[in-house]
């Protein structure tokens, strides 16, 4: 049998590590460069929407017959899994068809290394490939499992984030801020742009963290998509007074997403009744009248919705990057305050008299954060 590769794809993906575990996570525009002995038959692929890619995973490691998956810990056949390690390793692949350039296709969304052979391209139908009721048992079980199983809670959002729907996700961050603007935008975006170039899902328990520059309405953008919060463990802030976030995974690999400055200004420019009215209402503290408010609002959401709709290079500065994140949080004892009489956590413990007692009760010094940042409340 003869096996000849018809291209080779070009994507930012050097090593296994540096690849999202399935391509439809991820957000980034790779190319696939066609050989030009086989141009010709890429007539009228530009009508296609979508592709079947079929490629070969030259630096899969060596085969197996049973695996495990990241989805669970669980052994499956290798046929009953994606894994790369297979008899044959063909990658197979459903991605979306940005434009064709000659020999040159651009596409969004794939999880092969650089320079991976490619070996063949099928359109993809909705029509003919969809079958609405097909399910992977063990997949659906490990990824669903029971209603207490933390995998559950953030589905709606994750299957969100997987459809690009930002203008939901923007909702269900209004459910948290209490209302739309740029900035809750700018977080929602950011957060959505992260967790698609990263490809992973957060159950809450330190997989990713999220690491916030500012204390803004951005923060809450941030914390609904990303899932990171500070109760479980995954939110850092840093009081830099930038919009900006940096998420990173457990091994490292990262991502910082600052806002523009130059989008930030043109954007104040195009927008100057909600500016005036921002300046009065909320800089000023002035009275509004009932109309007043509701044209803040309308307008903060006009605005809202329009960022979502803005290439990502314009809104935002973003840097790939690898860093050193914190370890998983310690579990702390918790002891007795002896004037308050309640519990409080070992490391925040002070002692007076030879007694252990609270900050409160010792009357110390201490960190607060409000809404012009960190500051030590005496």
């Amino acid at each position: 049998m003869e096996l000849r590769p018809i291209g080779i794809m070009h994507t930012p993906y050097k090593t296994a590590g540096d690849a999202p575990f399935q391509g439809r996570s991820s957000s980034e525009t790779c190319e696939i460069e066609i050989f030009k002995e086989y141009e010709d038959g890429l007539k009228d692929i530009d009508q296609c929407s979508h592709l079947i890619l079929l490629y070969w995973l030259d630096r899969a490691d060596d085969c197996v017959l049973q695996t495990r998956t990241p989805f669970d810990t669980d052994v499956h056949g290798v046929f009953a899994t994606r894994s790369p390690n297979r008899p044959n390793p063909i990658g197979f692949h459903v991605t979306e068809l940005i434009e064709r350039k000659e020999n040159v296709l651009r596409i969004k969304g794939v999880d092969a290394l650089d320079k991976t052979p490619l070996i063949d391209i099928k359109p993809y139908s909705t029509g003919i490939d969809v079958i609405g009721d097909a399910n992977i048992g063990w997949f659906k079980k490990a990824t669903e499992g029971d209603q207490m199983d933390g995998n559950s809670y953030r589905k709606n959002i994750e299957e969100l984030i997987r459809k690009g729907d930002l203008k939901r996700l923007l909702e269900k961050t209004g459910e948290l801020h209490g209302h739309f603007c740029s900035h809750s935008a700018y977080g929602v975006k950011a957060g959505y742009i992260a967790m698609r170039e990263l490809g992973i899902t957060n159950t809450g328990m330190e997989e990713i963290v999220a690491i916030v520059e500012t204390n803004n309405c951005f923060s809450d953008g941030i914390q609904m998509v990303t899932g990171c919060t500070f109760g479980n463990n995954s939110l850092i802030y840093r009081d830099y007074g930038k919009t900006a976030v940096t998420v990173a995974k457990r091994d490292g690999k990262a991502i910082r997403i600052a806002l523009n400055p130059d989008y930030e200004e043109s954007s104040a420019e195009n927008h100057p009744e909600a500016n005036a009215l921002f300046e009065k209402i909320v800089v000023r503290r002035e009275k509004p009248t009932p109309e007043e408010s509701a044209r803040m609002m309308q307008l903060f959401k006009e605005a809202a919705l329009e960022v979502l709709d803005v290439d990502a290079d314009e809104v935002f500065r973003i840097e790939r990057k690898t860093i050193t994140i914190p370890e998983y949080a310690p579990i702390f004892a918790s002891v007795r305050c002896s004037i308050c009489g309640e519990n409080v956590m070992e490391t925040r413990v002070r002692i007076r008299a030879n007694k252990l007692v609270c900050i409160p009760c010792a009357g110390d010094e201490h960190y607060a954060m409000c809404g012009d940042g960190i500051y030590v409340e005496r």
